[in-house]
């Protein structure tokens, strides 16, 4: 047994993150999230290994929203609904079922560089942070924590930045950070 070494593992977790990381860095959303959406199931199935693949995967979504939503616009939203619709329901709605089952997005989701934010009965365009969040809950994950990754890479948070392998399982740490920057300790308290 050693003590104070963390052994890591790259799985199709790892692997999947980093290829949505290099989607990301040449601006194709869609190929970043063909890679993202089986690495958020896989981990989504860690957590909740008897549900079935949408409960799973809305449960996700659901519980890392304020995080994702944070890394996206620099504020938390969470339980935004227009006309039914969450923004939860139409990331795996028009994004992930539309990419598993037809093998494109949706054209009801768009994602902009701009960072704004439309939503709408048949329209859901958000900001690109929002891929870059979805990965960051994927990679914070506590049940991601064995994970490794390109060493090379990194993730600026909130101004901070920090090595990517430095972050696998470590979602108190991001929370923390959101919190601070939020000045709301209690942001991530269950209700």
């Amino acid at each position: 047994m050693t003590l104070g070494i963390r052994m890591t593992t790259s799985s199709g977790v790892s692997r999947r993150i980093q290829q949505c990381i290099e989607h990301i860095q040449q601006q194709d959303w869609e190929g970043a999230l063909v890679n993202l959406f089986p690495a958020l199931d896989k981990t989504a199935k860690k957590r909740r290994p008897k549900a079935g693949v949408g409960e799973r995967i809305k449960a996700f979504l659901e519980e890392e929203e304020s995080l994702f939503s944070a890394v996206a616009t620099g504020n938390v939203f969470k339980g935004i609904h227009v006309d039914g619709v969450s923004i939860t329901d139409a990331l795996y709605k028009f994004g992930r079922t539309s990419i598993a089952h037809e093998g494109e997005l949706d054209p009801r989701l768009e994602f902009n560089t701009g960072g704004s934010l439309t939503f709408g009965q048949n329209k859901w365009n958000l900001p690109t942070g929002y891929i870059v969040g979805m990965s960051l809950a994927v990679v914070v994950a506590p049940e991601n924590a064995k994970e490794s990754i390109d060493p090379k890479l990194g993730f600026n948070l909130f101004g901070e930045q920090h090595q990517l392998n430095s972050l696998w399982g470590q979602k108190s740490k991001v929370q923390a950070a959101i919190a601070t920057k939020f000045g709301n300790p209690m942001l991530f308290e269950r209700a």
